[in-house]
């Protein structure tokens, strides 16, 4: 049976301030991919109109996604904290009831996905890295002129990393929801790291490398690094004994500024910064890789389909600044929360 009882019943007494800011960071990788998916529908809606095909079913379902999504995903973040306890006890001996905010986020969740895959797996649409056959297979129905085929698909990819990051976090944290310390449950943030730095570079700078052009190849190489870097350092510190989990420890972290006064969370923000800096010093130094016509680049065409994953990794960066601010705070919270109740913290 499902609880459609007062707030509490619904929602379950793990909606705090903790746990929502926990799901409000968990939830942010999806918002990039959302910012940058409504930047596409709205290029896609101009192709069309050029066209004077705005009214076809991909369209009209764009539009109506660009809008739909965001509440949806709104929605679960105040829906997560109830379904990640009552997943997470799933094999207790007394399973805790089904809320009404845990059927909430699994429907909303799976609904929202459903229809944007009617989109993402449509011939043309479904090529993530080829625009040759992003072209030869585009639906006739919605055909519009270069260079809206690639403005559109690579935003429309960008939100499908985000589904993908947001469910795979999800499940790691419904995971190590009981985790007293906290500490595997905060590495989880490696996934959509992984994710998005992965899809950005392959889209874009491998992409660009691969079409071997002659001009503008030490960004793409300057882009490369970075994000190798990056990742390796990320990984250390979200894995790593003496990391991050420490920051969340109040054993072990001792400081006024919670764990935005540890090491290792300021290390974080440096890794990251250091990351947009360089991101960004090389794409102001480009001198062919730049928005708009003419859509080739150091002799590589078709730059609509690389160049857009060139700016998606600086905003999924700066994206990651407050998702990583949200997990870090909800985490200690949610920890803290746990040491008053208990009395004890893990290791």
């Amino acid at each position: 049976m499902v609880d459609f009882g007062d707030c509490d019943s619904t929602f379950g007494m793990c909606l705090e301030w903790g746990t929502f800011l926990a799901a409000a960071g968990v939830s942010f990788p999806l918002w990039v991919g959302l910012y940058l998916f409504r930047t596409g529908c709205d290029d896609f809606a101009k192709g069309c109109e050029e066209m004077m095909n705005r009214g076809n079913w991909v369209c009209k379902r764009l539009m109506f996604l660009k809008d739909f999504l965001p509440l949806t995903c709104l929605i679960r973040v105040f829906c997560a904290p109830a379904m990640w306890y009552y997943f997470s006890h799933w094999y207790a001996y007394e399973r805790p009831p089904l809320t009404a905010a845990a059927v909430l986020w699994v429907v909303s969740f799976f609904v929202s996905w459903g229809l944007f895959a009617q989109v993402i797996l449509l011939p043309g649409m479904s090529q993530v890295l080829s625009s040759h056959s992003t072209m030869d297979y585009w639906p006739p129905e919605c055909s519009v002129n270069r260079p809206y085929h690639g403005l559109a698909s690579t935003r429309c990819h960008a939100l499908n990393g985000g589904f993908c990051a947001e469910l795979l976090w999800t499940i790691w944290t419904v995971v190590n929801y009981s985790d007293a310390s906290a500490g595997t449950r905060l590495a989880g943030i490696t996934i959509p790291l992984v994710i998005f730095n992965a899809g950005m570079i392959f889209g874009g700078p491998v992409n660009f490398l691969s079409r071997n052009p002659n001009k503008d190849q030490g960004i793409a190489q300057a882009y490369i690094l970075a994000a190798m870097f990056a990742v390796e350092g990320f990984i250390l510190l979200n894995h790593a004994w003496f990391g991050i989990r420490q920051a969340i420890n109040p054993v072990t972290n001792l400081s006024p500024l919670g764990p935005f006064g540890h090491w290792s969370v300021i290390a974080w923000f440096v890794i990251l910064a250091a990351q947009i800096l360089v991101c960004r010093t090389a794409i102001g130094r480009a001198t062919e890789l730049k928005p708009g016509a003419p859509w080739s680049a150091g002799g590589a065409d078709h730059k609509e389909f690389f160049f857009p994953r060139f700016l998606g990794q600086i905003f999924f960066c700066q994206g990651m600044f407050v998702g990583f601010f949200l997990w870090v705070l909800g985490n200690w919270l949610w920890v803290n929360q746990g040491v008053k109740e208990r009395g004890f913290v893990g290791s």
